[in-house]
This record gives C-alpha cells, structure tokens and sequence, in this order.
C-alpha cells in the first residue's frame, strides 16, 4: 500500500461514516477545493486520488467540513 492508497482509504472511511470534507492539490494555480459528502463521492474520490497519483501530486490539502482546520497531507 503506498501513500495514496493510505490517504485515500482513511478518505474512503470518513465518507462511509457520512463525513464530508474538501481535498485541493496544492499545485500553482489551484486554487479550489473539490466537496466530498456521503459514500456516493467515494467513485469521485477514487477518481481524485489516481489523477493525483498520475500528476505526481506531492501535497494534499484536507479541508473539513467546519473550515476550523485544514490537513496537509505531505507525501
């Protein structure tokens, strides 16, 4: 398992559980989060996820659903 499959299982566990949460790649010029709520964003994830992995995306940012913190998921 490497560090996206572990984000993106700890991610796939907040949706089961109903959480909701923003995710931003922290690339130059990308400015928005995308919004994740409930388990039927888990395709959408997925789909996050690979295109991360693919881009070669080195830092995630985590934001919850209050906007009281936001995670930066270094890899």
């Amino acid at each position: 398992m490497d560090k996206y499959d572990e984000l993106l299982q700890t991610l796939e566990n907040r949706l089961r559980a109903g959480d909701r949460f923003g995710l931003r790649t922290n690339l130059e010029g990308e400015g928005k989060f995308k919004d994740f709520q409930g388990k039927n964003e888990i395709a959408a994830l997925r789909e996050f996820m690979s295109k991360a992995r693919e881009d070669g995306i080195e830092a995630i940012t985590v934001r919850d659903e209050q906007l009281e913190k936001n995670v930066i998921s270094e890899f």
